[in-house]
């Protein structure tokens, strides 16, 4: 039995603590949030004890890995805090706001002799699982190029609070959609970025950082991929999906939705994906679970979450500088 700690009881923080929930190999025995308000009624609700700050649940014996559910800022401090107390970590998404962080993060980690997994939840999709078996298989060929597009639908001006603010967010939509893409390519694709392209710009004004992009990014395996972001969009028109095409016909993959194919001389086809696969944050947590349980590496490192970050920098440094980016960053 693996007991668990939440550090963050917004949000975010109550999804991994449902998920926790689902699981028979653990508990919650533990919520940590500034708030107490927000952090008694979590962990009321999952049968934890509340304390009021991240150091005091760090401090606890029960306590054998801990999911950190803070503003991005406060990632990289809060993971080294629990590597040197022993705790495994689950960190959100992305794993830092600069690459010296995550570098001291991955480093007390592998000091620490602890589990680093980052919430790419993506990776857990059950029809982004499916379309990466069918890459594999070659099922639309060798792939040639990708179209990855986020838009995150928002007709209201109501605050997205911390989110909006490039100290704690780490800038705009790319480093809070944009890193899933960044991440889910690498993943698909199954090689590094060697250059990017882009242009960021301002939209409705909802946030601090930038609301729109679209960035090109070429893989060392020859794969082309397009990257594009927009907040405040109508919200009719949100969506996210992939685009994949091969030589021999074309992946999209709609996620939450979907997953169709089309070979040539095919029409469209939907893909059947098994109902029994446990899909986003319960595939996730049961993952890091289980990489805890196994002593081994987990499914999303934070080694995989650096190499998405430096992306999404990259894709900050082209659009600022006007030029094409060459990886790894200096």
């Amino acid at each position: 039995m693996v007991n668990v700690g939440i550090i963050g009881a917004g949000g975010i923080g109550r999804v991994h603590a449902e998920a926790y929930g689902r699981q028979p190999s653990c508990r919650v025995v533990a919520v940590a949030d500034v708030d107490p308000e927000r952090g008694r009624r979590l962990a009321e609700a999952v049968g934890a004890r509340y304390v009021p700050e991240a150091e005091a649940l760090l401090a606890r014996p029960d306590v054998d890995a801990v999911s950190i559910c803070l503003p991005h800022a406060l990632h990289a401090e809060t993971t080294v805090a629990a590597a040197r107390a022993g705790k495994h970590v689950l960190c959100e998404k992305p794993i830092a706001t600069s690459l010296a962080d995550a570098d001291r993060m991955i480093d007390a980690c592998r000091q620490a002799g602890v589990i680093l997994m980052i919430g790419h939840t993506h990776r857990f999709y059950p029809e982004h699982i499916r379309a990466r078996l069918l890459l594999q298989d070659g099922a639309i060929g060798r792939l040639l190029f990708a179209n990855d597009v986020i838009w995150a639908g928002r007709d209201g001006d109501e605050s997205l609070q911390w989110r909006g603010s490039v100290a704690l967010n780490g800038g705009g939509v790319f480093m809070d959609n944009g890193i899933h893409a960044a991440d889910r390519l690498r993943w698909w694709i199954g090689a590094e970025v060697e250059t990017v392209s882009a242009r960021i710009g301002h939209g409705r004004g909802l946030i601090e950082g930038e609301e729109h992009g679209t960035a090109l990014l070429a893989f060392a395996n020859g794969v082309t991929a397009m990257l594009q972001q927009a907040l405040g969009t109508p919200r009719a028109t949100g969506c996210c999906y992939v685009e994949l095409v091969g030589t021999e016909g074309v992946l999209r993959v709609d996620t939450w939705r979907g997953l169709r194919i089309s070979t040539l001389g095919k029409p469209w086809e939907d893909v059947a994906v098994p109902k029994e696969w446990p899909g986003g944050f319960d595939a996730e947590i049961g993952e890091f679970l289980a990489a805890i349980q196994d002593r081994r590496p987990p499914a999303a490192t934070g080694e995989d979450a650096r190499a998405a970050l430096e992306i999404i920098q990259a894709i900050y440094r082209a659009a600022e500088t006007g030029t094409t980016v060459r990886l790894p960053l200096d």
